[in-house]
């Protein structure tokens, strides 16, 4: 019996240990996977926060109707940030005024839609009408760069606009990537690797490496870095073996007592919650219609919004909700609900500018931010918003659904987006009142 117990005891003392080292290494797995998440959403940021600079490049076309006057000075308010290299404006593909001038000249006169590197990326942001990452490339001057293309069209109404030509943003790399602190990883000892698909050959290009500080080898994580309309892949290697740990070899040692290892296991299985819930917290996308969520709409909005103070210009909050969404939900069943909601999202981004910020606010509820914009064009964009959606039946599974919103907008005085939703919110309240399917601004 004596033998027996003891078997019985050295099992059940493995068994319990076994799960402690195996929830020990999948703690640190989880660990390891926000501070990548983390890194992730920071390069994401660094890379966006530098690069959205060509929207004021492409204000600067939109508000000269194609002429920039006096290009050197208003450049050189956006070349502010030791990272740039420079900012440039190409009609029709081709640079026609760079800045700073020292040190670019090569630059003047390259064709964006021609052979070369980087160039690729130009044909795409004209393609999808939206601000394209390219790089890291040699660039001209013989550096390696980032680049940031944004395609510019003039004149109205937005459907019609027309090809004007190419916005840029050059950024020094890897300086560009110095904010985004992945030298956390290379301090904790971890290995890591920043990749892409070359779009010029269609191949894996390494952007950045610590090979020379840590050895890659082992259980890897691998996470997509979505940075514009880019596509980047973070790779962190984990490092030591679970034996080589001196925690996980006393624990062995401890292993027979089993009050312990019971209190280890619990503590253990409860900071896995925990950190499965702050990686849930972390996602930044409605799982319905695929655009942001309030919680990241606020985060975006508000950086936009220092942008916007420091530029003293006008911002605009537009809120709508589908008038009588419950009705669809009861007559035709909440598939067809979802529908409607996936459905209006497309619809709306149709017309929205891209740089305009778009989320889903709640239920049946939407918000906009637009900015480098007016009371009069803000009004205009709303109508082309609520014409798209009631103008067209939405049809599913052969069953025409008639659709229509009622929208609210508000200008964010005092660059204060809380007030500005709370005035929007009203409006659109006044608009069902009236008997909603229509705009109100509130004044």
């Amino acid at each position: 019996m004596a033998v027996v117990s003891f078997l019985g005891s050295l099992l059940l003392c493995s068994f319990i240990i076994g799960v402690t080292i195996a929830n020990r290494e999948n703690i640190e797995k989880l660990h390891m996977e926000q501070l990548i998440l983390q890194k992730t959403l920071r390069i994401n940021e660094v890379i966006s926060r530098l690069l959205y600079r060509t929207n004021s490049l492409a204000t600067m076309v939109i508000q000269g109707s194609g002429v920039v006057e006096n290009f050197d000075i208003a450049a050189s308010a956006i070349v502010n940030d030791p990272s740039i290299l420079n900012v440039l404006i190409a009609p029709d593909g081709i640079v026609s005024n760079v800045y700073p001038g020292d040190g670019n000249e090569a630059v003047i006169g390259l064709n964006f839609f021609a052979e070369g590197r980087g160039n690729r990326e130009a044909i795409i942001a004209k393609e999808t009408g939206a601000l394209v990452l390219g790089g890291p490339f040699r660039s001209v001057q013989d550096i390696d760069v980032l680049v940031g293309r944004l395609p510019v069209y003039i004149d109205t109404p937005y459907e019609n606009q027309k090809f004007w030509g190419i916005v840029s943003v050059t950024l020094r790399f890897p300086e560009a990537l110095d904010s985004a602190d992945l030298h956390i990883l290379n301090n904790r000892g971890y290995a890591y690797e920043l990749w892409r698909i070359n779009p010029d050959t269609n191949e894996r290009q390494v952007i950045t490496n610590n090979y020379e500080h840590a050895r890659a080898y082992g259980r890897f994580i691998e996470k997509h870095v979505p940075v514009i309309n880019a596509d980047w892949y973070l790779k962190v290697w984990l490092g030591r073996a679970w034996y080589n740990y001196a925690e996980n070899l006393a624990l062995i040692i401890a292993g027979f007592l089993i009050s312990l290892l019971v209190f280890f296991i619990t503590q253990n299985n409860i900071e896995l919650k925990r950190m499965r819930a702050a990686l849930e917290k972390m996602a930044n996308i409605d799982p319905l219609t695929g655009i942001f969520n309030k919680r990241h709409f606020m985060e975006i909005a508000l950086m936009n919004i220092e942008r916007e103070k420091r530029k003293k210009g006008e911002c605009y909050i537009i809120f709508l909700d589908l008038d009588k969404f419950k009705n669809i939900n009861d007559t035709y069943g909440h598939l067809a609900g979802d529908y409607v909601l996936i459905e209006t999202t497309a619809r709306l981004k149709r017309v929205i500018r891209p740089y305009d910020i778009f989320a889903r606010y709640g239920g049946e509820e939407f918000l906009i931010y637009a900015s480098d914009i007016d009371k009069n064009n803000i009004m205009e964009m709303a109508e082309r918003l609520r014409l798209s959606l009631c103008n067209k039946e939405f049809k599913y599974k052969g069953i025409s659904i008639p659709v229509s919103a009622s929208f609210g907008i508000a200008c964010i005085d005092k660059y204060d987006i809380e007030e500005a939703i709370t005035h929007a919110d009203k409006a659109l309240y006044m608009a069902k009142e009236s008997g909603r399917n229509k705009t109100v601004f509130w004044d």
